[in-house]
C-alpha cells in the first residue's frame, strides 16, 4: 500500500534503499494485476502516441519495465527512481534491453530527453509525492502534444472494509494520512493542458498469510518503513497491534479498489 507518512526525505529514500529487494519480493506479486493493467492501458494506444520517449517515474523495482521494452522496442524508455536501491534492482531487471534505462531521479522535478516525451507511465508511486496533483500537473507539461499518461494509485478510500482500510484509518487516528490532495488531483490536469480519457476502478483480490505477517511486510518492506524508522519500532508495533485486531485470524484477502487515470496531452 504506498501512501504518505509525513517522514523527512532522508527517511524516505533510507527505507526504500533497505526495504527494495524485500518489497519486490513480496510485495511485486502482489500488486502485479494493476501494474500489468496500467502498462495494457498504454500498449492499447501506443498507435496514437506522438514521437518520443516513455518515462516511468517512481518505478521502484522496474517489473514494467520488461514489458514495455517489448512493446515498444523501436523507443526510448527511462526508468527513474529516488532510491538508489530501487534503481540498482531495477538495473539489473532490465540489463539485457537496449532501449531500457534507469537512472536516480526525483519525481518531482523530472527532466525530459532531448527526443520529447510520448508517455508516462506511473503505477503507485504518485500519491508517495509531496503534492501529487502539482506532480502530475508538471509531468503532464513534458509530454508531446498528444501524448499521454497512465497513472495509477492508492484512493484515500480504496476499500470499505478490510486490511486497507483499517491502515488508513489507524494512520489518521495518529494524525499521519492526508488524503486533501486527491479531489485537487484531476482538476489539476486539466488546468495543465490535458484532457481525461479514462477514470476507473482496478479491483484485484490480494491474499496475505494473516495480519501480522502483512503488518510486517508494510512496516519493514513496504511504505510504512520510514514511519518505522522516524517514529520508532514501538510507536509501529502499537499500530501494528491494534491492525491485527481488527481484522480477522488466519489467512486474510481483501479486493481493494485501485484507481487508474489515463490522460491525453491536448495539442496538435
Amino acid at each position: 500500500m504506498a501512501g504518505r507518512d509525513g517522514e523527512g526525505t532522508s527517511h524516505v529514500e533510507q527505507a526504500w534503499d533497505e526495504a527494495a529487494l524485500g518489497y519486490d519480493a513480496y510485495f511485486g506479486p502482489r500488486f502485479a494485476p494493476y501494474l500489468g493493467a496500467a502498462v495494457g492501458a498504454l500498449i492499447a494506444r501506443r498507435e496514437q502516441l506522438p514521437d518520443g520517449a516513455l518515462l516511468v517515474p517512481c518505478v521502484g523495482p522496474g517489473r514494467e519495465l520488461i514489458a514495455l521494452a517489448r512493446a515498444f522496442s523501436e523507443r526510448s524508455i527511462v526508468g527513474s527512481d529516488l532510491s538508489n536501491g530501487m534503481v540498482s534492482r531495477a538495473r539489473e531487471r532490465v540489463a539485457s534491453f537496449s532501449n531500457v534505462s534507469v537512472e536516480r531521479a526525483d519525481a518531482t522535478a523530472l527532466q525530459p530527453p532531448s527526443a520529447g516525451v510520448a508517455a508516462i507511465l506511473s503505477v503507485f508511486g504518485l500519491q508517495l509525492l509531496p503534492n501529487p496533483a502539482r506532480v502530475l500537473a508538471s509531468w503532464l507539461k513534458l509530454l508531446a502534444p498528444r501524448g499521454l499518461a497512465v497513472i495509477v494509485y492508492w484512493p484515500r478510500e480504496s476499500e470499505a472494509v478490510g486490511p486497507f482500510h483499517s491502515m488508513r484509518h489507524l494512520l489518521r487516528d495518529a494524525g499521519l494520512a492526508d488524503g486533501t490532495w486527491e479531489a485537487e488531483l484531476v482538476p489539476s490536469a486539466l488546468s495543465a493542458g490535458a484532457k481525461l480519457l479514462v477514470d476507473s476502478p482496478l479491483c484485484f483480490e490480494i491474499a496475505y498469510e494473516d495480519a501480522q505477517t502483512m503488518w510486517r511486510g508494510l512496516t519493514h518492506l513496504g511504505p510504512l518503513r520510514g514511519l518505522m524508522l522516524s517514529r520508532g519500532e514501538e510507536f509501529v508495533a502499537s499500530l501494528g497491534r491494534d491492525f491485527e485486531a481488527e481484522l480477522p485470524k488466519g489467512p486474510l484477502s481483501h479486493t481493494p479498489a485501485a484507481r487508474l487515470l489515463v490522460l491525453e496531452r491536448v495539442g496538435s
